[in-house]
């Protein structure tokens, strides 16, 4: 019998310098360097001893995963654990390749799970100022992007001589237009192309591009040159009002001051999947309302969107906007029109997180963090529902990024009841902060965030799986705001005492 530990739902990009998923978990080779993730689950009744687990292959050749072995002494029934693994995408071919990891427990034989990734390329033109994203079903084009540009306060101490440190260069600009050019491969006949990976809408390769040209600058800037791949100097039109927000000061392991600025990044990019729309994007609902003539084939398509932030994108937040686009499908015979003006609400909204922590530690005891996450209607996210995170800040202001998981081992107390655990060892961290002079002993704080996953079952047609999308922030210790009066919105959730 087969070790009943499988991957059940699609695995997905996690970019290890700013720790953050990647929009709806797609791989995009502009950045060399990204993790493959991904949920295992103990589908039977029993625990299972003795467990190893790791990948096996991956089916694009230029694709090269590092090599790793994770073991569990045991994995609880029904557990989810969260695994992932480096690996190399410089040299990817955009598509949807499969991935094959393998388990073994002790009493079982080898089981062996088979999945897709999706893979895109992003690339940008400084000559013509824009950006494209290319997969097996055609290339967007995206330019003329529009948004909230960081004010002059932005990184500027608060009223009250606190600092509220942001960089300025990677300070999250907030989307209210663009253009999209849409290029199929082939050019088709009927009113419905093929949607980018049979899966997502076209709006989420937009989202990649936003923010990816967020992320690489950060990545270059931590990893040295020749990261990534392209340069990502574009310039965005700045319109009112500016937006503000906090980043942190100083890096350790994982590099957390691009932590912050990737969730801001992300946060704000979701702008753009707002304003288009989660159960249809303007391509889809162009395409339904402008069906070509019979013989005719469509070559090109393009929406131009512009929307006004009625309020902040707040993650987790039903804000809302109002947006006006227009659809343009150019066929072999003529040209086809549709346009819309409406009000959008963010869907990606959840409740309040609950935050546990221990109020004393003493030195070198692990700090430890239990936090809860609620959907609008009351219940829990649970298992694999979230890919989350804790920052943890030393007195002096180091940062430490730890992973938060629903699987009932380390200081997580059961498996899929909804509580996401982490913890830090202090004796490890103690040597990085004397390398920084700095002590483990005093208050620290503590920060969450929360990405949604793509849970769509495989199989799922086409128009309905892009109607579920993953990697946005339901929970974010840091808010972007437009009100310059607002405190530093970058908010810890817990504090702990090392004595």
């Amino acid at each position: 019998m087969n070790t009943p530990l499988q991957v059940l739902t699609r695995p997905f990009a996690i970019e290890p310098v700013s720790s953050i998923m990647l929009p709806d978990g797609i791989f995009d080779n502009a950045i060399y360097q990204l993790r493959i993730a991904a949920h295992f689950t103990n589908t039977s009744a029993s625990p299972l001893s003795n467990v190893t687990v790791y990948l096996e292959s991956v089916g694009d050749p230029g694709i090269a995963p590092t090599a790793h072995t994770f073991t569990f002494p045991t994995i609880p029934a029904g557990g989810t654990v969260l695994l992932a693994w480096d690996a190399d995408f410089q040299h990817a071919t955009p598509g949807k390749p499969l991935v094959s990891f393998v388990a073994r427990a002790d009493g079982f034989a080898a089981q062996r799970s088979i999945q897709q990734i999706f893979v895109s390329q992003t690339r940008f033109d400084s000559a013509s100022n824009t950006y494209t994203c290319t997969v097996e079903e055609g290339t967007l084009t995206i330019s003329n992007i529009q948004g909230h540009a960081p004010g002059k306060a932005w990184g500027e101490p608060t009223d009250n001589g606190k600092e509220c440190r942001c960089p300025p260069r990677f300070g999250p600009t907030v989307p209210t237009g663009l253009t999209m050019a849409w290029k199929p491969n082939p050019a088709y006949a009927g009113t419905h192309a093929e949607l980018p990976f049979s899966d997502p809408w076209w709006k989420v390769l937009a989202i990649i591009v936003a923010v990816i040209a967020a992320l690489v600058a950060g990545i270059a800037a931590a990893a040295g040159a020749g990261k990534a791949n392209f340069s990502v100097g574009g310039s965005v039109e700045e319109t009112d009002p500016s937006v503000h927000c906090c980043s942190l000061k100083g890096a350790a392991s994982g590099k957390p001051e691009f932590t912050v600025a990737g969730v801001a990044s992300a946060i704000a990019s979701g702008a753009i999947a707002v304003a288009c729309s989660d159960e249809a994007d303007p391509f889809w609902r162009g395409q339904a309302a402008t069906p070509p003539a019979a013989g005719e084939t469509t070559v090109a398509e393009r929406v131009v969107a512009k929307w006004k932030m009625l309020e902040a994108p707040v993650a987790g937040k039903a804000y809302k906007t109002d947006v006006s686009w227009t659809y343009e499908r150019f066929t072999t015979g003529k040209t086809y029109h549709y346009a819309v003006t409406e009000t959008q609400v963010n869907v990606h909204a959840a409740g309040p997180v609950k935050v546990e922590t221990p109020d004393v530690v003493h030195a070198f005891a692990p700090l430890w963090v239990r936090a809860s996450f609620q959907r609008q209607d009351g219940t829990l996210f649970k298992g694999s529902d979230l890919y989350s995170f804790a920052l943890f800040e030393a007195p002096q202001g180091l940062y430490f990024v730890a992973p938060l998981t629903d699987d009932g081992l380390g200081f997580d107390p059961a498996a899929n009841d909804g509580t996401y655990a982490g913890s830090l060892d202090l004796e490890r961290t103690y040597r990085l902060l004397l390398q920084q002079h700095q002590d483990v002993r005093g208050i620290w704080r503590v920060f969450v965030f929360a990405q949604d996953v793509n849970l769509t079952k495989p199989g799922t047609p086409p128009h309905i799986a892009a109607q579920h999308i993953g990697g946005f922030f339901v929970a974010s210790a840091i808010e972007i705001t437009f009100d310059d009066s607002l405190p530093c919105p970058l908010k810890a959730q817990s504090t702990i005492t090392v004595v």
